[in-house]
């Protein structure tokens, strides 16, 4: 494997377990094997030469955790993610739902003088397209939010992000669009019913049922009414 190929291979692992670790669950190298796709054998070589990089270290409990090189890179290449997101988006063109798989490409061959000019030309963007902040950007905004699937009936509701384990679902993506479901849209919880695990949203396009599971992962703020 050459070096350019072995370093995209290993920003790649770099970025699913930063993802990861913004939750609550622990990592581990069989998650990450299928969340990677590829054999348990290939993700513990990977993870050996990144622990000889000190990119990441494994505690008693097999639990795969950054160090604080390894986080410093992961926010590095998702600002770089982030930035192509905004780029394509706005400059661009390319719909919102498509932008991810693209920047995908883009990030890895960024160099530190393109993230600079970048974001510069695009006058330091604070969110992505989905309103996901910037490392280091744009945390203070979601002070108040919650996930939608927290959300009660009767409840108004401000779109601010769909979570980044939403993006590799072009599809997904493209459903949520087209019900209006984007960051800044404000919807009407309508009907929650706990034994399918689903809740309604209304807006002036319409109506849509949700699962919780997708649910979970829309982070919303609530609008009050002036009353």
């Amino acid at each position: 494997m050459s070096e350019d190929k072995n370093s995209v291979v290993i920003e790649e692992y770099l970025r699913e377990i930063y993802l990861f670790q913004k939750g609550e669950d622990p990592l581990k190298a069989v998650h990450l094997a299928s969340r990677m796709h590829s054999s348990p054998s290939t993700v513990h070589a990977t993870l050996g030469r990144m622990q000889r990089d000190n990119l990441v270290f494994i505690d008693k409990k097999k639990n795969i955790l950054l160090t604080e090189e390894g986080e410093e890179q992961a926010k590095d290449l998702a600002i770089r993610h982030n930035l192509s997101e905004n780029f394509l988006c706005d400059i661009l063109g390319i719909p919102w739902y498509e932008v991810h798989k693209h920047a995908h490409q883009l990030e890895h061959a960024m160099t530190p003088l393109v993230v600079e000019k970048l974001a510069k030309f695009l006058e330091h963007p604070e969110f992505c397209p989905h309103g996901v902040p910037l490392a280091g950007f744009g945390e203070d905004s979601f002070q108040n939010s919650f996930s939608l699937d927290e959300g009660q009936v009767g409840m108004s509701v401000k779109i601010m992000m769909i979570d980044e384990s939403l993006e590799d679902s072009e599809e997904l993506l493209k459903h949520l669009h087209e019900k209006f479901i984007v960051p800044g849209s404000v919807h009407a919880i309508t009907e929650r019913v706990d034994a399918t695990h689903s809740l309604s949203i209304e807006s002036r396009q319409g109506q849509v049922t949700l699962p919780f599971e997708i649910a979970g992962k829309i982070q919303v703020t609530r609008i009050c009414s002036d009353s």
